[in-house]
């Protein structure tokens, strides 16, 4: 349970929060992208307003790619927005479920493609955490970037469903954003805070903008989760963000990774 913040931190978070509603709500997410500062050309501004698309690999990204290229069933890429990470998928041979919330940016990862990659590429339209595939029918799962919208109970419910949904050996990659950014700084004295007095969810913060609330991840909370369902864990750490607005970069921090995989042997409890 989140305890209820100290005063002496309750303007901090709201300026944190402020900084984040207000780049949830403008208008339009171009009109936030148009603005010089905050311009990349590694960044596609989604049509749901829910961020951007990232047109470049990370070490996480990369090494699910790899894996891809040897895998014998499906692999699932959960919020794709216009698919860059699909596409790179598909380069490798392999045939990968895409799924977003926008069926209009699957539509256009879709059109981007050729006919051959089309008959590899099944579009998953929809909530991911609302997916359902048949136990271990799958070789890989990726989530990118989206597990820091998550609450805590939702983190545990979809890691789980990766689980069952893995063939033994398969593996998930997962990436999150973390607390120690640019936009979140002001936030970080009373994250460090709830970490040190041992709670479970450390970087969970309500009413964020359009998104309602955040969970900004650590390393040790993707293991922490990873493990208890019954993973384990290849590769776990930050990422440092070079492809972004200078005012949300902050130390090398700014994301956190995890490649997890499933024993060959399965004989571990998968609750909490």
């Amino acid at each position: 349970m989140i305890r209820k913040l100290s005063s002496q931190f309750r303007p901090t978070v709201r300026s944190f929060l402020q900084a984040a509603t207000a780049t949830r709500n403008v208008s339009s997410m171009d009109e936030f992208y148009s603005n010089p500062k905050n311009s990349n050309p590694h960044f596609k501004a989604t049509l749901n307003a829910h961020g951007h698309m990232l047109d470049v690999l990370d070490e996480y990204g990369e090494a699910f790619v790899a894996f891809a290229r040897n895998t014998t069933k499906p692999v699932a890429d959960l919020g794709v927005a216009f698919g860059f990470t699909t596409k790179e998928i598909l380069k490798t041979g392999a045939t990968v479920y895409a799924n977003d919330l926008s069926e209009d940016m699957l539509k256009e990862l879709n059109d981007s493609l050729t006919e051959e990659e089309r008959l590899r590429c099944i579009l998953k339209p929809g909530n991911a955490l609302e997916l359902d595939f048949e136990p271990g029918s799958l070789s890989g799962v990726l989530a990118l970037r989206w597990f820091h919208f998550l609450t805590g109970p939702q983190i545990r419910e979809v890691v789980h469903k990766f689980f069952t949904w893995l063939e033994p050996g398969g593996k998930v990659v997962i990436t999150s954003g973390t607390p120690y950014s640019g936009r979140a700084k002001s936030f970080i004295p009373e994250y460090e805070a709830r970490k040190a007095a041992g709670e479970e969810w450390p970087g969970s913060v309500r009413n964020v903008g359009s998104q309602g609330q955040l969970n900004m991840l650590e390393p040790w909370v993707l293991e922490r989760e990873l493990r208890a369902t019954g993973f384990e864990v290849e590769m776990c750490g930050f990422i440092k963000r070079t492809f972004g607005p200078t005012g949300w970069r902050l130390d090398g921090r700014e994301h956190c990774g995890v490649v997890g995989v499933k024993p060959r042997r399965t004989n571990i409890s998968t609750s909490h």
